[in-house]
Formats: structure tokens, sequence, C-alpha cells
């Protein structure tokens, strides 16, 4: 749940007659100049409306035959494509996926559908890096109102404070952990029903188990050794280790997240992590 910096390396108009031409010259689609004009203008609203849904995004008053050659053109962006350089400039603006902060960036998701929104099927700021699990999971979510849409990872509002929070259970053997996304002063309504439906659609409080248990893994010998010497010590090394997470991928990070739960954790810091990490299995 990130917000990357917004691409600025694009040239709309050498992206088009690039995707619209094969390499021997033949052109797909003799792009005129009020076309890429109604091009740009409707890039230039996509940027006024935040990237959200909106029924003149849709570009209805282009040809279909334009419309539907840039749905086609999207190909070229694919590996092997004309504009394979224009996708792998698009990757390298994010380490992990933004919208689970652990996956791979493998793919490029559509923020406006491609389907629904063809006009933007090749534009810079609705192609998401992503991890191919999330982008399998979006698919063409896009609703009518904030509750069924995904917070726009390059356009989306800035919250200044922590959003996304996490409690603690400590089990028997282990500990439960369920994320929730708050309504926080910085952050507008909208903005909140967006957050809210992209956590619970991307179903993260279930693909975080794994990701949790290697985290905690990562972190055992640290816990042990601070925890030996008190609550008080291990509660300081996981402040740390929380402005430290913080400093590096944001205070809404789950694992930024984790770790504040934890470091305000009297029954884990007292004694609770004991049952968190499984068994020492010695391989010989």
């Amino acid at each position: 749940m990130w917000r990357l910096t917004t691409p600025d390396f694009e040239n709309p108009r050498a992206n088009l007659l690039a995707a619209l031409t094969f390499i021997d010259g033949t052109v797909l689609h003799p792009l005129s100049e009020s076309e890429h004009s109604d091009i740009l203008k409707l890039y230039a609203d996509y940027d006024n409306n935040c990237g959200q849904p909106a029924a003149h995004l849709k570009g209805e008053h282009l040809s279909e035959a334009l419309r539907l050659a840039l749905y086609n053109a999207y190909k070229q962006v694919q590996v092997g494509g004309r504009l394979a350089d224009y996708r792998s400039g698009l990757k390298l603006l994010a380490e992990l996926c933004p919208y689970c902060g652990y996956g791979a960036v493998t793919d490029l998701d559509h923020h406006l559908p491609r389907s629904k929104y063809m006009a933007h099927a090749l534009y810079a700021k609705n192609l998401i890096p992503s991890c191919h699990p999330c982008n399998n999971i979006k698919r063409a979510t896009a609703g009518e109102v904030p509750s069924a849409q995904f917070s726009h990872v390059f356009l989306g509002v800035h919250p200044v404070e922590q959003f996304l929070f996490a409690s603690i259970t400590i089990l028997q053997k282990g500990v439960r952990v369920v994320y929730s996304v708050e309504h926080v002063a910085s952050l507008d309504v909208d903005e909140y029903e967006r957050l809210k439906f992209q956590f619970e659609t991307l179903q993260l409080n279930d693909r975080y188990g794994p990701q949790i248990n290697i985290f905690l893994g990562g972190l055992r010998t640290s816990v042990e050794e601070c925890g030996a010497y008190g609550a008080s010590v291990l509660k300081a090394y996981l402040a740390r280790a929380h402005a430290s997470h913080c400093k590096n991928f944001g205070r809404n990070h789950w694992q930024s997240v984790l770790l504040m739960a934890l470091s305000i954790s009297d029954e884990f810091c007292s004694g609770g992590y004991k049952t968190c990490f499984g068994q020492h299995r010695v391989v010989i």
C-alpha cells in the first residue's frame, strides 16, 4: 500500500506512433493530429480526475477504430514488443509491488481496466508496476463509487500519518496478526474507502500470514537476545527497528506496522515472544 513517484519519462506521441506502426513502417492506424490532441486531452483529464473512473475518460468520442487500435497496441508493451523498453522503465519505478509490499514486480496493472478504458491502454500513469498475484486478483476493478475502487498508486492522496494498524494475539504456538485500515485525520473519506476496499479485495490479511512468519524468523535472534534482558530492552529494540523500517519503507508498510504493534505489546515483550517462533530444527 505504497505511493510511487509519478513517471515523468514518457513521450506520449513517440509511444503512440511506435505502438501503432510496425518495425517495417507499416502503419496499423494512421494517427491524425486531431486524434493525437484528443488522446492527450484524455490523458490530462485522467490526471485531473486522479485516475479514478469516470464516463468521460472512456474516450467514447474517439472512433471505435482508434480505441480498438490503442487497446490492441498494448501488446507492444509486453516482453519483446516495440515498447519493451517502456515496460522496463515502468517496472523499475518499484522495487516491490506497491499493492502488497512484498511481491516481485512482474506485471503492469491497468489501474483503469483496459477493456473499458481503451484510450488509456498505453498511458504511463495508468500502468501500475505490480506482482502477478495482485494484478490477477485486482483484474478489472473500477467501480462507480470509492468503496469499489482502488487507490491510485501514482495520483492518490499521500496521508501524512499511519492509517494501517495491526492487532497482535499471542498463541500457544505462534502469533496471530490482523491488519486493518483506519480512518485518520489526514485521510479523506473517499480515499479511506478506496484503501479499505483495496486491502480487502487483495486478501492481504490472508496473504501476509506466510510473509509474517518469514519476517519474524529473521528477527528471532535479536528478539530473543534483547528479551533476555527484559521487556524494556526488547521494546527499545523493536522501536528502533520500527523507525528504521519507516525510513526505508514508510509507516504504512506492513512490516513497519507489525514492528509498531510488537513494540507496544506488553504481552509479547514480557515473554510472549518465546511462543511465537517454531522449534529450531537442527539438520545433521
